[in-house]
């Protein structure tokens, strides 16, 4: 784990965000940055861009760069992350990252480590983060968590039955998390609808033999119909902060306007 950052300070409000190194994530890093809130980032990739912005902006950022699939490194990365936010009023966490990878048919299977890597990023490390979060922010009377999750966990996809099933997990943990905590946390699994990201790009470049259901993806990118990273990051980070944040456990951004 490498991390670039100030010492940690108590400050408002606070969010830790994952995955910030380019798609919604790297959309939602620059957001948070000139609405100048502090910001802790949780990536494998350091992004000198951000931190441009946050001096241009005078916001505090801490980049801690670390791979999901890396237990040690997560686990370290969870204990910088508690000395941030246990120095904030009001905290925030998204989980942002996630990998589309291995997409592939039943029949046609992934290697073990694909698989392993895939629920390691989208379901045990998020899971994992959150419990920490949690347990670091019981002084807070306001900590919000925002899981960024996907249609693909609300409806069966063919070709993508390791991501399906690791987003569909992502939103039965926050339903537990909400029984759980009740009023003591507001918590939503937000699917964030189709965007031009990288990630959609990977989609569009694999084989249609196991992705039978290409050919749609490949037409709503020549429609114009994925939604630019920016709006969708400014909507997402407008509602975490919206009195209906936490309402709806499984939530659309789609079914709201801001």
């Amino acid at each position: 784990m490498n991390i670039k950052s100030a010492n940690p300070s108590p400050v408002d409000r606070l969010l830790i965000l994952t995955g910030a190194t380019r798609g919604l994530g790297r959309a939602l890093a620059e957001y948070c940055l000139t609405q100048r809130v502090a910001l802790v980032t949780l990536s494998r990739q350091h992004v000198a861009e951000l931190d441009q912005l946050a001096s241009t902006h005078q916001v505090p950022l801490t980049q801690i760069l670390v791979d999901f699939n890396d237990r040690a490194a997560v686990e370290q990365a969870a204990k910088r992350m508690h000395e941030f936010v246990s120095l904030a009023k009001r905290p925030r966490l998204i989980q942002n990252a996630g990998v589309v990878t291995p997409v592939t048919v039943a029949d046609h299977p992934a290697s073990f480590l694909e698989i392993e890597q895939a629920y390691l990023t989208n379901i045990v490390t998020p899971t994992f983060l959150t419990n920490h979060f949690l347990a670091s922010t019981s002084h807070s009377k306001d900590r919000r968590i925002m899981l960024i999750s996907s249609g693909a966990g609300r409806q069966a996809i063919p070709g993508w039955g390791v991501y399906c099933a690791s987003k569909a997990a992502l939103d039965r943990y926050a339903e537990v998390v909400s029984l759980e905590q009740g009023d003591r946390v507001r918590i939503a699994s937000v699917a964030p609808g189709m965007i031009n990201t990288p990630m959609q790009a990977t989609i569009r470049n694999v084989d249609a033999k196991v992705f039978p259901v290409l050919e749609k993806f490949i037409q709503i990118h020549e429609q114009g119909a994925l939604a630019k990273p920016a709006h969708v990051a400014q909507q997402l980070l407008t509602f975490i902060e919206h009195d209906s944040f936490g309402q709806k456990t499984i939530d659309d951004i789609r079914q709201h306007e801001f």
